[in-house]
């Protein structure tokens, strides 16, 4: 491989590692959850009010499809795992992980409530909800890279959407969203654009005979 792209794959990952370490260790006192606030304030206004205004954009066009939470979720790990493979091909489990980390850093914020219902949900309604945030994502990088906002920035204001997004679920519901992109994104086959379906959150209670092997997971302790 060129030391080029070597050198490049290299930085991308320290950013996304200095990114991600700047956020870690639970439980956080308020100081340090307003530090990640004021990491996407000062990317975003970096990189200048027409992405501040694009993104909140993209945001708005998804919100408007008033999809269903099983949807909704659906949709989001459809364009993380887009993403992932992508633009962090080599560096996936890093991503992942700095996506887990904004995410539960915003829905610790938010403390949003665990879903109750489940429906079931229609895979057209998913497939252009995804669609509309990988392009708007697509788009919303290629802005940026055409302004000539430095890396770090994009990544900020990439993870900042996908956070704003996904930490509106409760912790377990993202630990299962993103279990089901690790899952999918370490398939051969898989492409960008293809479904990534969250296993449905299961609330009966388990009896002494279950097969834990079977089951799938369920979230986190």
């Amino acid at each position: 491989m060129p030391s080029d792209i070597i050198g490049q794959t290299r930085l991308h990952n320290e950013m996304l590692r200095e990114i991600d370490d700047n956020t870690l260790g639970v439980p956080r006192m308020e100081s340090e959850m307003n530090s990640l606030a004021e990491t996407i304030d000062s990317a975003l206004q970096a990189a200048g009010s027409v992405t501040e205004n694009r993104l909140r954009d993209i945001i708005a066009d998804f919100d408007g499809l008033n999809l269903i939470e099983e949807e909704r979720l659906a949709a989001i790990a459809t364009m993380v795992a887009a993403t992932a493979c992508a633009r962090h091909a080599r560096h996936k489990a890093i991503y992942l992980e700095a996506v887990r980390t904004w995410a539960l850093e915003t829905a610790a914020t938010l403390q949003p409530p665990p879903p109750r219902l489940r429906f079931t949900i229609e895979l057209e309604r998913v497939a252009e909800a995804a669609e509309i945030l990988i392009a708007g994502t697509e788009a919303l990088v290629a802005l940026m890279m055409a302004q000539g906002t430095r890396t770090q920035d994009r990544l900020v204001t990439e993870l900042a959407l996908v956070s704003r997004l996904l930490g509106r679920s409760d912790a377990n519901t993202i630990h299962l969203a993103l279990g089901a992109v690790e899952r999918a994104v370490k398939t051969p086959a898989f492409q960008r654009g293809a479904l990534v379906l969250v296993p449905p959150r299961d609330t009966t209670p388990l009896g002494r005979t279950a097969d834990l092997a079977l089951l799938e997971p369920r979230g986190c302790a």
